[in-house]
């Protein structure tokens, strides 16, 4: 194994995460807080040396980056940017201890969005904006690393992923992630701009705006706010808020390839069929629970909280547009176990959502339409396809395999989440919204349940590697504890 090569990347990507820290050093500096100011840049200079000296270090021994190494690489990048990215959060002080500080900077950079921190209105804007930035650069890394790395490796199935970018076969590894981060770069900053101006236009304040931009293209959750999108109660907020999520689960490579006058790609995808018939279905479902439960008077607005919420939940973004229950978090009229099926299933593959993603979710669904079709027909032939692509054997088992593999691992993680004091309900809930990078759920599920920040040390640790597993694709991880992995 080429460890070198690893290594080479990393420190380039710490060199970049230590430059998106020089924009809350700016902030701080702006807004007067010198001290916060100089912590930042302090750790922008110390993050920077370590990652310029790795990929200096390493760029003359730098080989071969294979299937091995991209395991390694794919599960050490979002662990090692944590690392770096809660430096400033622990120096600050506002995050209390080391343990907090990696929680929250894991939680942004999965875009999962569970936090440990209160009093959000009270907090400076450079804390605030470097949550939303950590968000955002996740969000992007995801992307990236869907379309150039994941879906070449083959993970759980990934192989049917539909991308509208050039493959780049022949390429190397490296160069074919930095041309994918390119060619989606622009893309991804101007869908940003446009949500910060619909959420400037509606009625937030700009630096608002702007953090619930990045938080809500990168499908975090995210907020400037305790009560979250509660606390603006806005209507209009929350549909330009729903049409920004709607945008990040859906494939980037499909809007890098609209941009190029390439319209009919969104005809020819399965996952925007299928995302349009789950949205469609959510707003029918919300009206219906609204009829069935509303209060004399409050039939629009159970409507309006039930379908923010659902597509909150379906993008694995975790905002709530309803502010009741412990420590005013958000309640919502949506049933917790639509929202917990809705978080595991998730967006489309190559967008920035957590979740077993549409396209699997699709596989299994006709497989198991096919096995009740064989009953009657046992010798018949029934090919399973997705969209115009037809989806081979190997394929099929290889979703099959990762969602067994994805209720032993929530099994896992919701039991020992119990073993470290947690109550049941809470244990699993929290498992589920880990590994579906769908932390702000928690309250609105289980309104009982303790804070992040008031769980175990040891919680943390597990919830913090849930969410690692749930962004890596749990079998790239999975991989890496294989004894034969390090063998070959």
């Amino acid at each position: 194994m080429s460890y070198t090569s690893v290594f080479h990347c990393l420190g380039w990507a710490v060199v970049l995460l230590a430059a998106l820290m020089l924009l809350p050093a700016l902030t701080a500096m702006l807004d007067g807080n010198t001290s916060l100011a100089w912590t930042f840049a302090a750790s922008a200079v110390l993050s920077g040396f370590f990652g310029a000296g790795f990929a200096m270090v390493t760029r003359l021994e730098a080989g071969q980056f294979g299937k091995r190494e991209g395991f390694m690489f794919l599960v050490l990048i979002w662990l090692v940017l944590a690392v770096f990215g809660a430096v400033p959060l622990h120096f600050s002080g506002f995050a209390g201890r080391p343990i907090d500080a990696f929680f929250e900077a894991i939680s942004g950079l999965t875009t999962t969005g569970a936090t440990v921190f209160d009093g959000l209105e009270n907090m400076p804007p450079a804390i605030l904006l470097w949550r939303a930035l950590l968000q955002w650069g996740g969000g992007l890394l995801s992307i990236v690393l869907a379309v150039s790395l994941i879906s070449h490796l083959g993970i759980g199935g990934m192989e049917a992923f539909q991308s509208a970018l050039p493959r780049g076969e022949g390429a190397s590894q490296p160069a074919r992630m930095l041309q994918t981060a390119q060619d989606l770069f622009w893309i991804y900053v101007l869908l940003t701009l446009f949500g910060a101006l619909a959420l400037l236009a509606a009625g937030m304040s700009a630096f608002d705006a702007l953090c619930h931009a990045f938080t809500a293209i990168s499908t975090g959750g995210f907020s400037t706010r305790d009560g979250g999108i509660a606390a603006f109660n806005s209507p209009v907020i929350e549909l330009a808020l729903m049409a920004i999520m709607i945008l990040g689960a859906m494939n980037f490579t499909l809007h890098w390839a609209v941009f190029h006058g390439r319209f009919r790609v969104f005809r020819e995808n399965a996952e925007v069929y299928y995302l349009a018939i789950a949205l469609v279905l959510i707003v029918v479902a919300g009206i219906g629970l609204a009829l069935i439960g509303s209060t004399e008077g409050r039939f629009v607005t159970d409507v309006r909280e039930s379908v923010f919420v659902a597509v909150s939940a379906l993008t694995t973004t975790g905002f709530s547009n309803r502010q009741t229950g412990i420590s005013g978090l958000a309640a919502p009229a949506l049933a917790p176990i639509l929202i917990i099926g809705l978080v595991l299933v998730g967006g489309a593959a190559g967008s920035t959502t957590g979740g077993m993603r549409l396209m699997r979710a699709a596989i299994l669904f006709k497989q198991a339409l096919r096995e009740l079709w064989r009953i009657s027909h046992p010798h018949g032939v029934h090919p399973l396809s997705l969209g115009k692509m037809r989806i081979q054997n190997p394929i099929i088992w290889s979703v099959w395999s990762f969602f067994f593999i994805l209720i032993l691992v929530l099994a896992a993680t919701a039991l020992a989440l119990a073993f470290f004091g947690m109550p049941a309900d809470v244990a699993v809930v929290a498992a589920v919204l880990a590994i579906s990078n769908a932390g702000p759920f928690l309250h609105s599920i289980v309104p009982a349940a303790p804070g992040y920040a008031d769980m175990p040390d040891g919680a943390k640790y597990v919830l913090a590697l849930g969410m690692l597993a749930g962004r890596v694709e749990l079998l790239a991880l999975l991989s890496l504890l294989n004894p034969a992995y390090w063998r070959r």
